[in-house]
């Protein structure tokens, strides 16, 4: 026992001494140690909250303390109580002197954000209108909702009718029907107040597509004996039928969505559409104009000159799908004041002019450029576009050519899509819509629907931190995208996790095909696809059969995300005449 206790007894004769009094006394002259009470010295709180840092300490008796905020004395406490009014990351600095010296320890603050509920409720852009006595279930998807003392409640007259995530609607009289959904946590309270409109009947609606977002009419534009096929778009309708007629005259044996307009000679035509509900009988006419311009087709080519540039001259529109880099000012190289088309357009310009990535966003996203000359049909690779895909990495846009029928300079004729090794397929979609909806908060994920009442999201991830996927620049709460669908080939490897965006056969941007025209890269340097223009077809598939083209279209194909990798997004850094050698 005695040999055990030695050390113990060495030791505190070597911690204590005697002073002239012969009195056992602590050694104090030693500089001071702190503890924190955070393991690796980063510390989080919220906006508006006090955050309190209490260190320990050692050979502090007597001691002075300081805590510095940017060089800012805050207090002079053993122990720190402050708060923050804005978030982000705030360095603060403990330094503690006695008479042998100091020490000192820098901490890092986390200063959060609320979090109070965020509630998303997809509104149709004219108003939610639901028929009378049918039911409509009203879901919202709210963000936060994990978060402690989460309660929801659903007001209609000042009255508690609801306490559940979802609430069922159902009124038989017409009229308009406000409701209120309370969300609460522990971060606070938030209040979305929606009107239903109860109708009669659905307000069906139909109209034609312009050939671009801010085009300024959809009129559109052929050639004698050249088709143009007609197809509306319709808002609330189940079971429509369909009629057609020119000029005031039925086309009879024209029944379905999907008109084929061949005009004979020069001139206007006025095609309208009766699409009628079947199940009340209401129909709901629209006209379109469409114009045989003058002239052949080789009237309208604008031959390459020496001074021609193989490489687009501008950008016509660039309209992405949410994504994880539009908007995003790090990689993504946008200033995050683009919040106007005009601005969109500059961004894509000064990226394609530099030959840096220009994100699509998912499905349905796209650019418009154009060419100082008209690009000619010689039978081969006729341009090209350039990608970042290489073996595991395919993100495919669809390839879309227009002719300037109208010679205006614009694109507001009519698009053909390039047809590639899925074309003609049955897992492929023509005509499929998807709308996406801007989300109620920051940092959230993008809900969308299609038109074959499928729903889901772009999702929010770590990798993007840019307050927003849903463009900046896009003027409504929602926005519809239409084009030709891909089935995704994304897999995931069932033994380690990872995800692979396999290539198509050919016929695709950004796509690692049997039509690479440059070598694997990885950042665009290098990875072409050639295109054909006598691929070129109509709606039907049958072959267009141009001798030229003016503008160019890429689309985004696939509708789908690959994990942590995000949503399969198409990129293109340039488009090259293949004929022209500057």
């Amino acid at each position: 026992m005695i040999k055990q206790l030695a050390p113990f007894f060495l030791c505190l004769l070597l911690f204590v001494s005697c002073n002239k009094d012969d009195l056992v006394t602590a050694d104090s002259e030693q500089a001071p140690i702190i503890e924190l009470d955070s393991e690796n010295g980063i510390y989080s709180v919220k906006t508006g909250r006090k955050l309190t840092i209490s260190p320990s300490y050692k050979y502090a008796d007597n001691a002075l303390f300081a805590w510095t905020i940017d060089g800012k004395l805050v207090s002079t406490e053993q122990s720190l109580i402050y708060s923050w009014d804005k978030p982000g990351d705030v360095y603060v600095t403990l330094r503690v002197d006695n008479a042998n010296g100091y020490a000192k320890e820098e901490l890092k603050v986390e200063v959060l954000d609320l979090l109070p509920p965020a509630i998303n409720l997809y509104i149709p852009a004219k108003g939610l209108k639901v028929q009378k006595g049918t039911e409509h279930i009203l879901a919202p998807d709210i963000k936060n909702s994990e978060l402690a003392d989460f309660k929801i409640e659903w007001l209609r007259n000042g009255t508690v009718v609801s306490t559940e995530m979802s609430y069922v609607f159902k009124e038989t009289q017409i009229g308009s029907y406000p409701i209120t959904i309370k969300a609460s946590n522990e971060d606070g309270e938030t209040i979305k107040d929606i009107v239903i409109e109860v109708v009669e009947n659905m307000p069906y609606e139909v109209s034609f597509q312009k050939p671009y977002y801010t085009a300024a009419s959809n009129t559109r534009y052929t050639f004698a004996g050249r088709p143009v096929f007609l197809r509306p778009f319709l808002d609330y309708f189940d079971t429509p039928t369909f009629e057609w007629s020119i000029d005031g005259k039925v086309i009879n044996d024209a029944k379905e969505r999907v008109f084929r307009f061949t005009p004979e000679s020069a001139g206007e035509y006025l095609v309208k559409v009766t699409v009628t509900e079947e199940q009340n009988g209401i129909s709901v006419e629209s006209t379109v104009k469409v114009v045989c311009v003058q002239g052949s087709e080789s009237s309208g080519m604008r031959s390459a000159t020496a001074s021609s540039s193989a490489c687009s001259n501008k950008v016509y529109e660039f309209l992405p799908a949410p994504g994880q880099f539009v908007n995003e000012t790090n990689t993504g190289g946008f200033k995050g004041n683009e919040n106007t088309f005009e601005a969109a357009i500059e961004y894509a310009t000064r990226r394609i002019e530099s030959k840096n990535y220009v994100s699509l966003g998912s499905f349905g996203g796209y650019i418009v450029v154009g060419f100082d000359h008209s690009i000619t049909n010689k039978g081969g690779y006729d341009f090209a576009i350039q990608g970042n895909a290489f073996d595991r990495s395919n993100e495919p846009g669809i390839v879309w050519v227009m002719q300037d029928v109208n010679g205006n300079g614009l694109p507001d004729d009519e698009w053909y899509e390039l047809k590639g090794s899925e074309t003609g397929k049955g897992t492929t979609i023509q005509d499929y819509e998807v709308t996406y909806f801007r989300p109620a908060s920051p940092r959230s994920d993008v809900h969308w629907t299609d038109n074959l009442g499928n729903s889901g999201s772009v999702d929010f991830n770590g990798y993007h931190q840019q307050d927003y996927y849903y463009p900046l620049w896009m003027d409504k709460d929602s926005y519809t995208l239409t084009g030709t669908r891909l089935l995704p080939r994304n897999t995931q490897s069932p033994s380690t996790g990872y995800w692979s965006n396999n290539p198509f056969e050919w016929g695709y941007a950004d796509n690692w095909g049997s039509d690479v025209l440059g070598g694997d890269s990885y950042d665009g340097s290098g990875q072409l696809n050639g295109f054909k223009i006598s691929n070129a077809i109509y709606h039907d598939g049958t072959p267009a059969n141009l001798k030229y083209i003016d503008f160019i279209k890429v689309q985004v194909g696939v509708l789908a995300k690959s994990g942590v990798l995000g949503e399969n997004s198409t990129e293109v850094f340039s488009f090259q005449d293949l004929s022209v050698n500057k």
